[in-house]
């Protein structure tokens, strides 16, 4: 395995000393285990965003509960919408695990930001996930909001389906997808699958426990050639909105991002895989920003993409006729 740094080593220390064990058997113990560790590497909410809290009716009349980050100070238009997904191995994480990153991206960007509580797995099954994040998307695409997606991990996996899902909108209202350490495939063949079977926070081990919790416990459930699942089941990429790509190196997901980008390349999708700034870092990097260098500059650089996506369309919009 590559060298740790000094800063990601103590990063996975902090956050391995919230785990009383690396077994999954408890869902409710892992949950506690990962809501506490996230409450307490997380930073303050700055002063400078509104938080509003708020719930939607899903798909199947279930009411979901979604928080807007609101910069006091927009750089961009209040049309345009950020859209932000959260990691978690769709059975852990919640609004409040990811609270501090998301408004870290609205203050940064001074963009309004929405994040979704999907429903969580064992408990519901997928579907549900997807068609919970498919019901903020509608709801706001119905409110001629412009929206870039952003989603980490598990979230990433469920940005990209939405994004193959509402691809008519490329044209118009999805002006771009940010995935960063994503799933976007569900088989164990990639080369770092392998090599990084048991990197420190995300194992090969892990993965399989979460797709199979995700389908009923078996991974002979999941299903094949469905685009709302997995992205790369997907029969077609080339409507697809422009896609920029953060792995960490030392991660079995690594190679999702390769394979994911190629896909896109093929089908003359704008798509940017920053594979060369994740050298070093591992899987749930988001939370080491204020104590990696190196976490810190990829949080930095996903910002900026956000902000410039945002940039480019308001700058488009001015000179429509």
């Amino acid at each position: 395995m590559e060298q740790l740094d000094a800063q990601v080593s103590n990063f996975i220390e902090l956050t391995m000393s919230y785990y009383t064990t690396r077994s999954m058997a408890n869902i409710h113990l892992t949950r506690q285990c990962y809501r506490d560790m996230s409450l307490a590497l997380s930073t303050p909410v700055p002063d400078s965003i509104v938080i509003k809290n708020d719930r939607i009716i899903g798909q199947d009349d279930n009411s979901i509960p979604i928080r807007h980050y609101l910069p006091k100070h927009l750089s961009i238009h209040e049309n345009l919408q950020v859209v932000y997904f959260h990691g978690g191995g769709f059975i852990v994480g919640d609004l409040d695990t990811h609270d501090d990153v998301c408004a870290g991206i609205a203050d940064t960007c001074g963009i309004n930001l929405v994040s979704v509580d999907y429903r969580l797995a064992p408990e519901h099954q997928y579907p549900c996930d997807i068609k919970d994040c498919l019901s903020l998307v509608d709801g706001l695409l119905a409110q001629g909001k412009f929206i870039i997606l952003v989603g980490d991990s598990a979230g990433a996996n469920l940005a990209a389906c939405v994004a193959n899902a509402r691809s008519n909108y490329t044209e118009t209202q999805l002006l771009g997808q940010i995935l960063i350490y994503p799933v976007l495939a569900h088989n164990e063949l990639t080369q770092s699958m392998n090599e990084h079977a048991n990197a420190p926070l995300l194992t090969k081990e892990h993965m399989t426990f979460y797709h199979a919790s995700r389908v009923g416990g078996d991974t002979l459930n999941i299903p094949e050639k469905d685009p709302l699942y997995c992205p790369l089941q997907a029969s077609s990429f080339n409507a697809l909105p422009e896609s920029y790509l953060f792995p960490a190196q030392i991660d079995p997901l690594y190679d999702d991002c390769k394979l994911y980008a190629q896909a896109l390349k093929n089908a003359g999708v704008k798509v940017e895989n920053y594979s060369e700034i994740g050298i070093g870092l591992v899987h749930g990097y988001l939370r080491a920003r204020h104590i990696s260098d190196k976490a810190a500059f990829n949080f930095k650089k996903i910002c900026e993409t956000v902000s410039t996506i945002g940039r480019e369309h308001a700058i488009k919009s001015s000179c429509a006729p």
